[in-house]
């Protein structure tokens, strides 16, 4: 029998419910773009400023629209988070129901009320978090570079090849600092 990868089981989860999933993911990344915008702002608001004298109109439009970047990144976030969690845990629960139906009923008896509760809901809490979490904000997290790569691209190949340097460099950061993980 052929073991299942751990990205087709987390997916597996995930495939019963995909318009939940989806529009988790399509919140997430508009999520992170909108968490950039009040960079760009700031930006603008700096650029008034050097420019020579600023108006202030223009300096409370930068500041309304940097906030108003924040409060929609916060709250498609949260949307984003509501929908994964919501729809992976409600699999997850329903594939163990099923399952338990479908289990001999002299293992069923021969358990204990706290073995299934424990199994039911405690570790499911303890799955669902790391899937919900990581289903939509790893896809939108990851798209993030990708686009950059792409605009350093159209900008510049040389800046794009640059950019690339940093990956091996945050690989052997991070292999440094999980030596240790498993004693610690």
């Amino acid at each position: 029998m052929k073991q299942k990868s751990w990205i087709s089981i987390v997916f597996s989860f995930a495939s019963q419910c995909r318009g939940k999933i989806v529009l988790s993911v399509l919140c997430a990344i508009i999520s992170v773009v909108a968490g950039l915008i009040p960079y760009w702002s700031v930006y603008q608001i700096i650029t008034l400023f050097i420019g020579g004298s600023p108006v202030m109109a223009e300096v409370w439009k930068w500041c309304w629209i940097g906030l108003g970047a924040y409060a929609i990144r916060f709250l498609l976030y949260g949307i984003s988070t509501s929908l994964s969690h919501i729809s992976i845990l409600e699999n997850i629960r329903l594939t163990l129901a099923q399952r338990l139906m479908k289990a001999p009923l002299g293992t069923v008896i021969g358990e204990s009320v706290g073995k299934l509760k424990s199994v039911l809901v405690d570790r499911v809490e303890t799955i669902e978090l790391p899937l919900a979490h990581m289903i939509p904000e790893c896809i939108s997290n990851l798209l993030l570079p990708v686009a950059v790569f792409v605009y350093l691209v159209c900008i510049d190949w040389r800046m794009a090849l640059a950019m690339l340097v940093t990956v091996p460099l945050a690989f052997i950061a991070f292999a440094m600092m999980m030596k240790n993980f498993n004693k610690l």
